[in-house]
């Protein structure tokens, strides 16, 4: 994970960060819908999957198993659909949220700019764009990618968490951040983590 690049950021602001996945069928690993988190601090994006299974995502059943988890066999398989169909955004999106896992950030870039190219309105695109960009510290495009989302979306609750994390930690810009928190908590989302999350944050002193 990146290392925060602020001293107003939480320690280790990078490698905190709530990896979960993008909406819709990306993360072919895993199945249901749930959040998946590191310890600490950072974004977070719902994920929602179809096919595979748990016992796929630890080594059991499905392709060997490579770097960070990563099916070996299923990313040869997308990049043989990609070749196939450069315009699959459902793929394009799987293959660069499995770059992600591999904290691949620039391969992870040029999949899902393939994406946004093809379908520039599909706000998954849009979401994928925001995780990628925060990981590579270009913050003010992140926040780009998120505006487009509340936008469109201006109940997003998870849109609204992330602005607030973006703004707050690694923007400087607490109130603003705040003012997303805030609608977190009048949205009052059913992820109990989440709505924890924006409580804690609101209640935390102002820093110094």
């Amino acid at each position: 994970m990146t290392d925060t690049m602020n001293k107003n950021a939480p320690l280790g602001g990078g490698q905190k960060i709530i990896l979960v996945a993008l909406l819709g069928a990306i993360l072919a690993m895993f199945v249901g819908s749930f959040l998946y988190r590191m310890q600490g601090k950072g974004l977070v994006v719902e994920v929602r999957q179809e096919r595979g299974g748990m016992g796929e995502a630890m080594g059991g059943k499905g392709g060997p198993m490579g770097m960070m988890g990563v099916d070996m066999d299923q990313l040869r398989e997308q990049m043989r659909k990609m070749q196939e169909n450069p315009n699959d955004v459902k793929n394009l999106l799987e293959l660069s949220n499995t770059f992600m896992m591999m904290q691949a950030w620039d391969k992870a870039l040029e999949f899902v700019t393939m994406a946004a190219k093809a379908a520039p309105d599909d706000l998954n695109v849009h979401r994928a764009m925001g995780m990628v960009r925060f990981e590579r510290k270009e913050y003010p495009e992140a926040k780009k990618s998120f505006d487009v989302v509340l936008k469109k979306e201006p109940d997003d609750v998870l849109a609204h968490y992330n602005m607030g994390i973006l703004l707050k930690h690694y923007m400087q810009k607490p109130a603003e951040g705040d003012a997303h928190f805030r609608r977190v908590v009048q949205l009052n989302p059913k992820d109990q983590d989440v709505l924890k999350g924006a409580q804690e944050e609101l209640a935390a002193p102002a820093a110094k």
